[in-house]
């Protein structure tokens, strides 16, 4: 079959070179592979970065609103409180003068300070009241003098 040695020595060399370009493909086939699955897992990494960023983002943009949204609160509670310590100041200031005008030395204004209203004068304050759109009509009427 192999009559001389440069022949078999050629043959050698064929196999040996069919061989290697042979796993030289199967490896280029299996690094395209491993290529392509390697930019699939690249592409989803990146996708699940965008997808942390914008969490992030939008986390970054809900502090900020949380932020503001408490100093809004804060800053109606303040003035809530300061309201509410006036209206205090003012009905304590007229609940003294009423006070002081039921304990007055003067006998007439003692007198008057210390007398229900008459009936009449309460049911005409309270039509007055309804007509100008009170809904507590329940309430008493209660009157303050300065």
């Amino acid at each position: 079959m192999f009559n001389d040695f440069k022949t078999t020595v050629l043959i050698c060399i064929v196999l040996i070179m069919a061989t290697v370009i042979a796993v030289g493909a199967l490896s280029i086939t299996s690094l395209k592979a491993k290529n392509g699955t390697l930019s699939h897992d690249l592409l989803q990494s990146q996708v699940s970065v965008d997808a942390l960023l914008s969490s992030n983002a939008n986390k970054d943009e809900r502090i900020n609103t949380l932020e503001r949204d408490y100093r809004v609160m804060t800053e109606l509670n303040t003035s809530h409180r300061k309201q509410v310590a006036d209206l205090q100041s003012t009905l304590d200031h007229k609940l003294e003068r009423a006070n002081q005008l039921r304990t007055s030395n003067h006998e007439p204004t003692k007198t008057w300070a210390n007398t229900d209203l008459p009936s009449d004068a309460v049911q005409l304050l309270k039509q007055t009241d309804c007509e100008s759109g009170d809904t507590h009509q329940h309430i008493n009427l209660h009157l303050s003098i300065e």
